[in-house]
């Protein structure tokens, strides 16, 4: 009797304890759209920032931190991993790839940029990696065989099961050369994904999705592509969508239903956390902080200038440094070109007055977005071109920052203000633009008689345009670029747009110049 009484107290406390289920850390540590920045780089006013040295130091101790408490971590990427720092692309992005590895990443999404260089490429970097890379729409060879794998399930040691699934924009069909070419097939993300999560959430107690699609605030970004918050919306039964593509810097999570969405600027320059308690296979609790890798505030006192730290230093990690600086990635120093003449960079031109350089950066960056028009600040030029050979690092030399390209859909109205800071600002400052496919005059703080294409600017009409991503975050006083959001990050680098056009053309035409006029 008092051993039947002892099993049935025991049959009720395993019940009670079991019924209540055992509570579980996770810490979620992401990047996204690092683009290959390996090395620590430099932006204006914005010196040493980045880099996987002061990456891997920073994970290293939240990893610390977290197991010191018993939780688990999990280091993941939503992609575009490729296409930034030239010395990764000539080394075909191996420098990144290792670093990653020496991180400890345990999976990736596959973003639309690990293709720019081609299938062979992204098939050696898949091999390279020590995690998977993830994508559950991306097929070759026809349809028939997948790129990479859909889905990864990583059960920890106190038994904490994660579901995480990949998603690839579908844009990568237009904007890549293989995909161009017929070469990757892709299928409906949103379908793959119910299809996949219901699966994933009966087997796994935290569902997370890799996201490559972008976060737009309607269910499509403007040329027709769905993202993340329509995902969110359609697709029940996911905890985190890690989210990539448009760099949208989330200083807190969105949240759709029960899903939360996360995402930073990209380029390495923050590492993104995500802390959940789970108890019963249900998140009782999410906090989520983003760190500053290094960025600074620069401090003008007097003729001194002091660049203060955004959070704490954050010291460079040895053994990732010395694999990195073990790689030989300098710049090509073959021939891709030449010039018939000199092409002044001189500051006070750029800054000051269009140039013959600068129209021809802005005609670039407009065809190769396919725009209507294209503009950059002057402050970026910091160099010319002498008459004779070019060299990719001729190009680099005159375009140092590791600036992107990026696509807006403005109405005219809204470009129509964006040309009158353009005004307010007049010659002299670094925020002086450089145009393409527009005329127009500069007169007492205002921009009048601005034409596209020839004809009078329509305020109503909607134009595609292409601009740096430096003044598309609201560098040099455009803040009302800043708060657009019909707009994406393309991840292609600017001098490298400059490289390609030289290599196809074998020179940079002299461009049709009067696209300003400035009135006294």
């Amino acid at each position: 009797m008092r051993r039947i009484l002892v099993l049935s107290i025991l049959v009720v406390l395993t019940f009670s304890v079991y019924g209540k289920g055992k509570q579980h850390l996770l810490t979620v540590l992401f990047t996204n759209d690092f683009h290959a920045m390996a090395w620590r780089f430099d932006e204006p006013n914005n010196p040493g920032i980045g880099g996987l040295a002061a990456q891997k130091t920073l994970v290293d101790q939240i990893r610390a931190e977290v197991r010191a408490k018993g939780g688990n971590v999990l280091v993941v990427s939503s992609g575009d991993i490729t296409l930034g720092d030239p010395r990764s692309n000539v080394c075909e992005n191996m420098p990144t790839v290792r670093g990653m590895n020496l991180i400890g990443y345990d999976a990736m999404a596959i973003g639309n940029h690990e293709f720019d260089f081609g299938l062979e490429v992204f098939h050696k970097m898949k091999k390279e990696a020590n995690f998977p890379f993830l994508s559950a729409n991306i097929y070759e060879e026809g349809g028939t065989k997948a790129v990479g794998q859909d889905i990864l399930q990583k059960t920890f040691d106190d038994g904490l099961r994660v579901g995480i699934l990949g998603l690839t924009t579908r844009e990568t069909e237009q904007i890549t050369a293989p995909g161009l070419l017929g070469n990757l097939i892709m299928t409906d993300p949103i379908l793959e994904a119910k299809s996949r999560i219901p699966m994933l959430r009966k087997n796994n107690d935290v569902v997370i999705v890799l996201s490559h699609l972008g976060f737009y605030d309607t269910d499509k970004s403007f040329d027709g592509f769905y993202g993340d918050n329509y995902l969110a919306k359609t697709v029940p039964g996911i905890d985190l969508i890690v989210g990539s593509h448009t760099q949208r810097h989330f200083t807190v999570p969105v949240k759709i239903g029960d899903t939360q969405i996360v995402q930073t600027e990209g380029l390495g320059k923050w590492l993104g956390r995500v802390d959940l308690t789970i108890k019963g296979g249900k998140i009782v609790k999410s906090d989520y902080k983003v760190y500053p890798i290094n960025l600074k505030r620069k401090r003008v006192s007097g003729k001194k200038v002091v660049y203060e730290y955004i959070g704490e230093p954050i010291p460079e990690n040895r053994a990732m440094l010395d694999m990195l600086n073990g790689f030989k990635c300098d710049f090509p120093t073959t021939q891709i070109g030449t010039l018939n003449r000199n092409l002044s960079g001189a500051r006070e031109e750029a800054r000051g007055q269009e140039t013959e350089l600068g129209s021809i950066i802005a005609d670039i960056m407009r065809e190769r977005a396919k725009a209507d028009v294209a503009f950059l600040n002057g402050g970026s030029i910091r160099m010319g071109l002498e008459k004779g050979v070019l060299t990719e690092r001729d190009i680099y030399n005159v375009f140092p920052f590791m600036d992107t390209l990026f696509i807006a859909e403005l109405t005219g109205q809204q470009l129509q203000q964006v040309l009158d800071v353009f005004a307010e600002k007049g010659s002299g400052s670094p925020g002086f633009l450089q145009v393409s496919g527009l005329e127009l005059k500069l007169f007492k703080g205002a921009a009048l008689d601005i034409k596209i294409g020839g004809k009078p600017l329509d305020p109503k009409k909607k134009y595609r345009v292409a601009i740096n991503s430096f003044i598309a975050g609201g560098g040099d006083g455009y803040t009302i670029l800043r708060n657009i959001t019909t707009k994406r990050d393309t991840g292609f680098n600017i001098p490298a747009i400059i490289v390609d056009h030289l290599k196809a053309n074998k020179t940079l035409a002299k461009p049709q110049m009067g696209r300003i006029t400035i009135v006294k």
